[in-house]
Parts: C-alpha cells; structure tokens; sequence
C-alpha cells in the first residue's frame, strides 16, 4: 500500500514538474515577444514522441532515445 502511495506521489511531482516547464517557457516566450506562440508545444510533442518511438520501437535505452529526440528536436527548430 506505501509503495503505491509513493508511486503515486512521484509520478505526479513527474507530470506537475513537465507541465510547469512546459507553462514556464509559454511565460517566457510572451514576456520577451507579447505574442502566444503555440509552436512550443508542438515541439514538445515531437520529442515525447519521438523519444517513444526509439525507446519501444527500436530497443534503445531511455537516456540514449531522450538524448536522440533532443537533438532532432534542435535540428528541426533550427531548420525552421
């Protein structure tokens, strides 16, 4: 029972902390520009995607599939 409590506890200190980055570069980016730009999130769809997708679907560890979807993700916002 304590160890699901704790599980439970962590996962949502993981999902609050990814929200409020996410929220923290929103802020940022309207403070500097004064304009709501959407993109971001777009951006961050892209490397949770990805970052799944090299993780389950080609067998890469974790660290090593954020690491790739990290740089993809800056590649692409540099194209742009």
């Amino acid at each position: 029972m304590f160890d699901q409590i704790l599980q439970f506890i962590l996962t949502g200190i993981t999902v609050g902390a990814t929200y409020a980055l996410v929220a923290l570069g929103f802020a940022i980016i309207y403070n500097a520009s004064d304009v709501v730009n959407f993109s971001q999130g777009e951006f961050v769809m892209l490397g949770a995607m990805s970052t799944i997708a090299l993780s389950a679907g080609n067998g890469l560890p974790l660290w090593l599939a954020a690491a790739c979807s990290v740089a993809m993700v800056i590649c692409v916002g540099l194209m742009l």
